[in-house]
């Protein structure tokens, strides 16, 4: 499913068929003005956990209900089963809590369950169907009368688009607040953490934010800073593609040369070594970077190195609970197993 540990979800939690139950309930509640039902008159199991789960998707059952559920909501067809994949199969059955888990954001499950097995708005400027709307706009947008006739596929795919729209588009503290547990989890960042080490991993986050699609998939994106061990990265197939292409070593051998010079390797003195490299070596393109990228983070592909070098090297004055190893200590380890 996802790189993170499993947790368990908590007793009494909410599936997926009664988060979207409740979510096209408080479209529908806010649109007419009207209060949020009894968890009873929803149909949804009135428990902690479940009440808990309904305030993260931004709706508060009421204690007393001026009006019953609408009609609309008992022919509200069943979500079915996705099509597997290497995420796993989801459907109506799975909780709520597997995709807090996964890292979705509730704003993109709010849009998921508004336009899922609907007709899309179009954009009036492409004239295209849009996907990403707003908690206002799906309020705005979304009625009864756009319910699907038959049970609906849950699209896994429309997820993915979705919540990555939306961690574009979110606050970075509260991206870095929300990743913070992930991390813990796997024994990076201290807890409590000082104001440095989150600042710092705010930054790291930003770095790697245009390929992110779940909050649980920044520790792995993000391994190539914390854990860095290049033995291990030599046996990453596209790594060993960039290392044995032509005039790879003689890219290395000059790269190393003048990165052990520096105790600190700058973005800006990172360029001054790349041009030299480059007018020594006559590699361009990916002959010329990939090499380097595999040496400093031990993969051909990735963020910016403008961005990670800075990174790399405040990580590694930062009291974590892993050594964040500095890009001259990189160099020297690449060299002492690339053979």
């Amino acid at each position: 499913m996802s790189a993170s540990t499993h947790i368990a979800t908590a007793a009494g939690g909410l599936t997926v068929d009664q988060a979207r139950r409740a979510v096209l309930l408080g479209l529908c509640s806010c649109r007419r003005q009207e209060k949020f039902p009894t968890l009873e008159r929803a149909g949804l199991p009135d428990t902690p956990a479940g009440r808990a789960e309904l305030l993260w998707l931004g709706l508060e059952a009421g204690d007393a209900a001026p009006v019953s559920s609408p009609e609309w909501l008992n022919r509200l067809a069943p979500v079915a089963d996705s099509d597997p994949s290497p995420w796993g199969q989801w459907g109506g059955r799975t909780s709520l809590a597997d995709l807090q888990e996964l890292g979705v954001l509730p704003e993109a499950l709010i849009n998921f369950f508004a336009v899922l097995g609907s007709e899309l708005p179009k954009d009036d400027s492409t004239d295209r169907p849009r996907e990403v709307l707003s908690p206002l706009e799906c309020e705005q947008l979304w009625s009864p009368d756009r319910l699907a006739s038959g049970p609906v596929r849950f699209d896994f795919e429309l997820l993915r688009r979705l919540n990555h729209s939306w961690l574009q588009r979110a606050d970075h503290d509260r991206l870095t607040a929300l990743a913070l547990p992930y991390y813990r989890r796997v024994g990076w960042v201290p807890e409590p953490s000082a104001e440095p080490v989150r600042v710092w991993l705010r930054e790291l986050i930003r770095a790697v934010l245009p390929g992110l699609d779940f909050l649980s998939l920044l520790p792995p994106r993000t391994r190539l800073v914390f854990d860095y061990h290049a033995e291990h990265y030599l046996r990453v197939p596209e790594s060993r593609e960039a290392l044995e292409r032509e005039g790879a070593r003689d890219v290395l051998r000059a790269f190393a040369r003048r990165a052990l010079e520096e105790s600190w390797l700058t973005p800006e003195r990172f360029r001054a070594i790349f041009a030299e490299v480059r007018r020594e070596t006559r590699q361009t393109g990916r002959n010329l970077i990939q090499p380097i990228r595999v040496l400093l983070t031990g993969l051909p592909f990735g963020p910016s190195l403008d961005d990670l070098l800075p990174l790399i090297e405040r990580g590694a004055e930062l009291d974590l609970p892993v050594r964040v190893k500095p890009c001259r200590e990189r160099v020297l380890e690449f060299c002492s197993v690339f053979v």
